[in-house]
């Protein structure tokens, strides 16, 4: 929310089902969202129009993938939250998402991400495996559904399947769908972030605020475009 105070627009990769996009949307700046799956963008859209006529008319939710897109117009921040630059598998792939961000931005503009440390999972043999673990509860299609994440080793070193269940009220059917996640040292990200044309401006290690280091569970970074 800060990040995004005094943007006049501001795109958000791997939109989902709108929680994000919704929580920032706002009558007096252009919000667009960018979604691949077409099940998650179709509960985003459902979302949006849920909200009030101020704030829906601001917010355009199109389908997209992050590592090569191009959109008719540019932004002032661009967000990639909660984990989602993890989906991208190789470092060739965060490469052309960052291209792609750094052509998206205003000059000047800020991109931001977030994820777990893989710094600290390298360091100590960790990964966030855990089992059935409900995120959030969101309404849709006049039910409520809980979001729950299953989280499991892959095969491959670095790698992750995440498994998400949206779990409606009544007798409706749960819906499943697994992840493939790959975790990035902070230097590797870092590097990238340089080679694109990007400016470190901040790294976290919370979103209280806390300094980045090996210990840290999250890494939260933001980047100017030079």
């Amino acid at each position: 929310m800060r990040l995004c105070h005094g943007a006049a627009s501001v795109l958000e990769l791997g939109s989902g089902y709108g929680r994000v996009s919704c929580a920032l949307a706002a009558a007096d700046r252009p919000l667009w969202g960018l979604e691949l799956d077409r099940s998650l963008l179709e509960l985003g859209r459902a979302a949006a129009v849920r909200l009030p006529a101020r704030l829906r008319g601001q917010v355009k939710l199109v389908e997209g993938d992050m590592r090569d897109f191009a959109l008719p117009r540019a932004f002032e921040r661009v967000l990639l939250p909660y984990n989602a630059l993890y989906c991208l598998l190789s470092l060739r792939e965060v490469e052309r998402c960052f291209r792609s961000v750094r052509a998206a931005l205003e000059p000047g503009g800020l991109f931001a991400f977030d994820v777990w440390n893989g710094d600290r999972a390298h360091a100590e043999g960790l990964s966030p495996v855990h089992d059935d673990e409900v995120l959030m509860r969101f309404d849709y299609d006049g039910r409520t559904w809980s979001v729950s994440e299953r989280c499991r080793r892959g095969r491959a070193p670095h790698r992750l399947d995440v498994t998400y269940t949206y779990t409606p009220t009544g007798r409706a059917r749960a819906r499943s769908q697994v992840v493939r996640q790959r975790y990035y040292r902070s230097a590797e990200l870092f590097s990238l972030l340089g080679k694109c044309g990007f400016a470190v401006a901040a790294k976290l290690g919370s979103f209280a605020g806390n300094r980045f280091s090996e210990r840290s569970e999250r890494l939260i970074v933001t980047a100017r475009a030079i």
